[in-house]
């Protein structure tokens, strides 16, 4: 089974960038309607499972931790952008 075979490193470091990728989204979308806390939680939770996803198409070889975590990367930002997007507030008078 690949989740014995991927070590405790690789699943905190997808974490790591998660939390990095939801931070850095709740201090540049200043004007978004997501709480910081929200913004890290789905960025961890976007980029654990992007870096699963990644290590399951290209195994687990180095060459697929690699692309693991560019994957992580990815479809955390992707993520954390599209719910930026869903929940921004509007900046006119209402």
């Amino acid at each position: 089974m690949i989740l014995a075979g991927i070590g405790l490193t690789t699943w905190l470091v997808w974490a790591l960038i998660g939390a990095v990728g939801g931070y850095m989204c709740g201090r540049l979308m200043t004007s978004g309607g997501v709480p910081a806390a929200v913004n890290v939680a789905v960025g961890i939770a976007s980029a654990i499972g992007g870096g699963y996803a990644f290590i399951r198409w290209f195994g687990e070889n180095d060459y697929g931790q690699t692309i693991s975590l560019c994957g992580a990367v990815v479809v955390c930002a992707v993520v954390l952008w599209c719910l930026s997007f869903i929940f921004r507030r509007n900046g006119g008078d209402s």
